[in-house]
């Protein structure tokens, strides 16, 4: 397997930049993504479809290898598992609910498709809740906690 590590980087002087002369800099480290790649994928092309680079933000790779071991996984960066299909690159990730999430909900499933053109399409979210509910999307969830009589705060999603 191949695995690709990415950093993604924030330019907090664009955030006031009218759009007229040069962008201020001042990039910022926001973290990065750890890709497993299923054997087969085209891992040159997963790498330049992962990359972007605008005046806003940008993702670049910092590290890419082969190996027989994953890496070690942290509760609040779950590896992102990728393999090829014909549109360019599935991809998804498990994140099960460490404290950052509503007390109600067990586990977080993204999935999508990462196209060769770097566009990302046919995004899903699925939430297993500690009930055994299972729910599609934020809206679904929305739904869910309102059935439940329970407010919604979604930045806790």
């Amino acid at each position: 397997m191949n695995i690709v590590t990415t950093q993604f980087r924030e330019n907090y002087g664009a955030h006031d930049w009218d759009g007229t002369g040069e962008c201020p800099q001042y990039w910022k480290n926001k973290g990065g993504d750890t890709y497993v790649l299923q054997d087969g994928t085209d891992v040159e092309g997963f790498c330049k479809a992962i990359s972007h680079s605008n005046n806003y933000s940008e993702v670049f790779v910092i590290d890419s290898y082969e190996t027989d071991t994953l890496p070690e996984e942290e509760s609040w960066a779950p590896h992102t598992y990728v393999y090829p299909i014909s549109e360019g690159f599935g991809c998804s990730i498990m994140q099960e609910n460490d404290g950052d999430m509503r007390s109600e909900i067990e586990s977080k499933y993204k999935s999508w498709t990462l196209n060769s053109d770097s566009n990302i399409t046919d995004h899903q979210v699925v939430y297993t809740m500690t009930n055994g509910d299972i729910i599609n999307g934020h809206e679904g969830l929305t739904e869910w906690y309102d059935c439940q009589n329970l407010t919604n705060n979604t930045h806790t999603l």
